[in-house]
């Protein structure tokens, strides 16, 4: 663990961008499985759906870091934005 500071960019599909149910789904199963007993894998696979809409890093493998060193905060602040709990769309 390293005390750098990386710039996470995640960027919110707009209304016109095509599969806004497939993606609501699934941000809504996650926000459902984070509020009960989650699985590491569970977690895995967050990880993997989040990192889709991250721009900023652009390595897959630096995306998926900066995902894990997410506070919770930052965590729910992604999951609100994609299925529209949260005023400021593009956390």
């Amino acid at each position: 663990m390293t005390d750098e500071t990386v710039t996470l960019r995640f960027v919110v599909p707009d209304n016109s961008a095509p599969g806004f149910l497939r993606r609501q789904r699934q941000a809504l199963e996650f926000r459902e499985k984070m509020t009960g007993e989650t699985s590491p894998e569970t977690l895995d696979e967050l990880v993997v759906y989040l990192a889709q809409f991250v721009t900023e890093p652009e390595d897959d493998a630096a995306k998926a870091d900066a995902l894990w060193m997410a506070s919770q905060d930052e965590f729910m602040a992604l999951l609100n934005a994609l299925t529209g709990g949260d005023e400021n769309p593009t956390p």
